[in-house]
């Protein structure tokens, strides 16, 4: 990963479809040191600089310029001498001056994609799910581990009406009232469905309750990248809700994105509006932390970047992310009151926010932020 930062190559195989949004999001990550190219673009001594390679395997015509050791197939790939055949088996290569991010489908491609962390030599997905990962131990062979294994052996699992199954590590000791808790989150999810007209998912989610970050890392499959130093931590992400350490409000935090995104995908939404949606509904319930919020929303009115934030999706998270947190549940607020929640959900799935403003609230984008402050004013 020491690619990042130095001129890098982004390339992809010649017929490749479906793939611009990523190679562009990458490009923008590394900045003016982003070439980009085709393959039969790449000269010979280009194999020998910083590569990013990100297509369908197949689609690859000179793989064994690579020199990698996972080896392709008729319809999938080998890697420690086993067979990845199914079409939505995808994988991340790390290497010293190369990172590839392949598969057998596009699906598999952009399964990979979003795995990567850059914590290991190899991740497999299979599925949408993370299984091997691991580094390298020879020139053809991975040490590696099964992450859904490490899931059935390491975890007692208990049954619940509102999760598909709870994951409860072996290492965690404290108790939970699981019987006060299903209460809790039943009147909650309940509450947070009728606000927005919503109905409960029929596929249900797991929940893994982990006893430390380590855990809560590796088992979430975000390895080195979770947040360091929280005593408390959650995430919602391939079908699970992952804690560290229990906690009721964190819990039905994570839920919420579960029921939303489950109507109103990630795809188009941005994070100010995927965690304001939540927020939105916890300062409903708590006044007093609704009017702190509201305290630091009119500290940040006139310095927020809002097209960053809503428009772009950029820097949320990071150095103010806290702030950001406080601010958005509020937005959202603004936007439920003066506009409706039917709106709301309607801009949260527009593709194009800064196009579609208008048609949406009827006026543009720079009006609506100023109705926003002047609505906050009042507040």
């Amino acid at each position: 990963m020491t690619i990042i930062g130095r001129q890098t190559m982004i390339a992809s195989p010649d017929n490749s479809k479906g793939l611009d949004a990523i190679l562009t999001d990458y490009c923008g990550t590394f900045g003016s040191n982003c070439i980009r190219k085709k393959e039969s673009e790449l000269s010979a001594s280009d194999y020998a600089k910083d590569i990013l390679m990100v297509g369908i395997l197949n689609d690859f015509k000179n793989w064994t310029q690579l020199k990698t050791p996972i080896i392709p197939t008729a319809n999938g790939f080998i890697i420690n001498n086993k067979i990845f055949k199914d079409k939505y088996d995808g994988f991340v290569y790390v290497d010293t001056n190369r990172i590839i991010i392949s598969g057998n489908s596009l699906k598999a491609v952009k399964d990979a994609q979003l795995a990567l962390t850059g914590g290991h030599d190899i991740l497999l997905v299979q599925n949408g799910k993370i299984t091997y990962f691991g580094n390298r131990k020879d020139s053809a062979r991975f040490n590696w581990f099964n992450l859904q294994n490490l899931k059935q052996t390491n975890y007692y699992q208990k049954k619940s009406e509102l999760f598909s199954a709870i994951y409860v590590s072996k290492t965690f000791k404290d108790t939970v009232n699981y019987s006060k808790l299903y209460m809790e989150l039943k009147s909650y999810v309940q509450q947070f469905l009728t606000i927005y007209k919503l109905k409960l998912p029929v596929k249900k989610i797991s929940w893994f309750l982990h006893s430390n970050m380590k855990e809560y890392g590796t088992m979430s499959g975000m390895f080195g990248l979770t947040c360091p130093g929280n005593n408390s931590a959650g995430f919602s992400i391939r079908g699970e809700i992952h804690t560290n350490g229990f906690n009721t409000g964190l819990v039905k935090h994570e839920y919420s994105h579960f029921l939303f995104d489950n109507t109103i995908p990630q795809d188009n939404n941005p994070a100010f509006f995927v965690e304001g949606c939540v927020e939105y509904i916890t300062n409903l319930n708590d006044k007093d932390l609704f009017k702190k919020r509201v305290g630091i929303a009119k500290k940040f009115k006139d310095t927020l970047n809002y097209a960053d934030l809503i428009i772009n999706n950029r820097d949320f998270y990071g150095q103010y992310s806290e702030a950001n947190y406080s601010v958005c549940g509020v937005f959202v607020k603004y936007i439920i009151d003066k506009f409706g929640i039917e709106t709301f959900k309607k801009y949260c799935l527009t593709e194009n926010k800064k196009n579609k403003t208008k048609d949406i609230f009827k006026k543009d984008f720079d009006t609506l932020v100023n109705g926003y402050k002047a609505w906050l004013d009042t507040q």
